[in-house]
């Protein structure tokens, strides 16, 4: 006989009050920073949700043990029917197989976790909430896409955020330079997304906004 779930308790989280959307991140600062600053914003969802992040620890970033503290989670804590468990992790095709990627998103679909894949990194999410595509020249668009590094501590997303924004760094996200602009995100990555039934974006894109759709008083 298995042990018994825990109820799940966190300042501010109140069981009859609020749903429960739980966030496995592959970062282990940038995304937590963003998800903090949404929770605050004024846009939030007025019915209730409340984030819990889970951040990658000691490096373990791989899809696969992202996916396996989703299920730490759901095996210490109960687990009500409108809470939600997501995965938010790149597709970083410099790092992961596809068929990684693919046995990744058939256990979400197995196990009824959703599922936001950002093609290639959560930075480009970030980009969108001041860019389009369409702002960039075809092979601009290549360059973003391959993500190369151009020089030892930037990829070419994490300098382009920096152009942009006028700074970037990952572990102390501006998120001022975001949040007012997470409406345009949405809209932007959805009018990407010409296959919203594909378990992630094959090419430039990120299905983050799915997340944020939820998250906000967005249709």
């Amino acid at each position: 006989m298995g042990r018994e779930r825990k109820n799940f308790n966190r300042s501010g989280f109140k069981r009859k009050v609020h749903s429960l959307f739980i966030i496995a991140t592959e970062g282990e600062k940038t995304e937590k920073q963003y998800l903090n600053a949404l929770q605050c914003c004024e846009q939030f969802n007025d019915k209730k949700i409340f984030i819990e992040t889970i951040v990658t620890k000691k490096g373990n970033s791989s899809p696969r043990s992202v996916i396996s503290r989703l299920d730490v989670f759901k095996k210490e804590y109960s687990i009500a029917e409108d809470d939600e468990l997501w995965l938010v992790i790149d597709r970083d095709k410099q790092s992961w197989e596809a068929d990684e990627i693919s046995q990744v998103a058939q256990s979400c679909c197995q196990k009824k976790y959703f599922l936001a894949i950002s093609n290639p990194c959560f930075e480009l999410w970030l980009l969108l909430h001041k860019k389009k595509l369409s702002d960039y020249s075809e092979n601009e668009q290549i360059s973003l896409f391959e993500n190369k590094r151009v020089n030892k501590t930037r990829t070419k997303l994490e300098q382009e955020l920096k152009d942009v924004f006028g700074s970037y760094n990952k572990a102390n996200l501006r998120t001022q330079d975001y949040i007012p602009y997470v409406n345009t995100a949405i809209q932007n990555s959805s009018a990407l997304d010409d296959k919203p039934n594909e378990r992630w974006p094959s090419n430039l894109g990120t299905h983050f906004y799915k997340l944020a759709k939820k998250l906000l008083k967005s249709n």
